[in-house]
């Protein structure tokens, strides 16, 4: 008999802790609007989510809706609008309205000149007479090769993966090789023959 009651205490202290921690763990419905901080906006399309991975964005109106439980951190972000955390406080069920303020984020740029041109003929004339910066780069020490390709005046760097790749896998080198082995077996079948 004892050994039944102490079963049972155990029992009910256990649902009662259980009842208090779900108490505090219960979800709740968060309602409220997003607006511009300047000047009281609604935004609609501004996007909410839970640190639970829940999330849903403000109607046209700039409401909002959300299941949450007391201690998750709502992010609140909008394009243009510095993004806000919100810590969602310990309440029972129930519902709880809430006004976010969301400021804007602008970066300021250089200011840039367009310089318009009437006509092709007078934009050609200015970007010819633009001053150009054409600096040969010197490197000593490294050896230089001249592609086929390119004029036999300008060296280019030795760079051993272009100098492998022109040689085994380009299109012309595959026909040099391919009548290269032509010439071969020609001259081979002309060998035998005589």
């Amino acid at each position: 008999m004892r050994k039944i009651l102490i079963l049972i205490f155990f029992t009910f202290i256990s649902l009662i802790c259980f009842s208090q921690n779900n108490n505090q763990d219960s979800t709740y419905i968060l309602s409220g609007t997003v607006v511009n901080g300047e000047n009281n906006i609604l935004l609609e399309g501004a996007h909410l989510t839970t640190s639970k991975g829940f999330g849903t964005y403000t109607n046209p109106q700039g409401g909002f809706s959300i299941n949450i439980q007391g201690g998750d951190t709502i992010i609140i972000s909008h394009i243009g609008f510095k993004t806000l955390k919100y810590v969602a406080e310990h309440h029972t069920s129930g519902q709880y309205l809430i006004k976010f303020k969301l400021y804007s984020d602008s970066i300021s740029l250089q200011e840039i000149a367009v310089f318009p041109y009437p006509t092709y003929k007078e934009f050609k004339e200015a970007f010819a007479q633009m001053d150009k910066q054409d600096e040969q780069i010197e490197i000593k020490g490294i050896k230089t090769y001249v592609d086929k390709k390119t004029t036999p005046n300008t060296p280019t760097i030795f760079n051993p993966v272009s100098f492998i790749y022109d040689k085994l896998f380009d299109k012309q080198a595959k026909l040099e090789r391919k009548l290269e082995k032509r010439r071969k077996t020609i001259n081979e079948s002309i060998d035998i023959s005589e």
